[in-house]
């Protein structure tokens, strides 16, 4: 079970890298630090409790908000770590909470509309295609995973688009 839940991400992975770079937002890498993936680690059990009781009714828009938490997080470790590594998960969140977790961060952390709303409305809707396509039957443990695994490879496709966007790429280092 374990190893097709890997298959699953790697696969999803590769596709929503292969749609992003297609799109433009992204160069063929997906892009990373272990300092948002650890973010991720932090933040996932409360995401998951907000996104799971909205999925069945807004998926797009809760895979759209794991990448926009994504992004926010790049953001917020390009532009001082130090001072945000430690923010709670609730400063993501708007004035109404999950519901508008998107317009919170597009409008007052990342301060753009123009990049990330066409990323993450077009990135959403190839993840949930993607999910759709793998046919979980609805309310198994299979499911769940799945949901789980689409939600942090979201956080991590949004990192890595908001990473590009601030002009940061992949270079090998000659330590020769």
């Amino acid at each position: 079970m374990e190893q097709s839940i890997d298959k699953y991400r790697e696969s999803l992975t590769q596709y929503l890298l292969e749609v992003c770079t297609g799109s433009g937002y992204l160069k063929g890498t997906l892009l990373s630090s272990p300092d948002i993936d650890e973010a991720w680690m932090r933040y996932a059990p409360s995401f998951y409790g907000d996104a799971v009781r909205e999925f069945n009714k807004y998926p797009e828009f809760c895979l759209g908000c794991a990448g926009y938490l994504g992004m926010a997080v790049a953001y917020y470790w390009d532009k001082d770590w130090e001072k945000y590594r430690t923010a709670p998960y609730a400063c993501f969140k708007g004035e109404r909470g999950f519901d508008d977790m998107d317009d919170h961060i597009a409008d007052n952390i990342l301060r753009d509309r123009k990049h990330s709303t066409p990323a993450m409305e077009s990135t959403a809707a190839a993840a949930y295609h993607f999910l759709m396509r793998e046919s979980p039957e609805p309310g198994t443990a299979d499911a769940y995973r799945k949901f789980l695994v689409t939600e942090e490879v979201m956080f991590k496709t949004g990192a890595a688009i908001e990473l590009s966007r601030l002009g940061y790429k992949f270079e090998e280092i000659n330590q020769g």
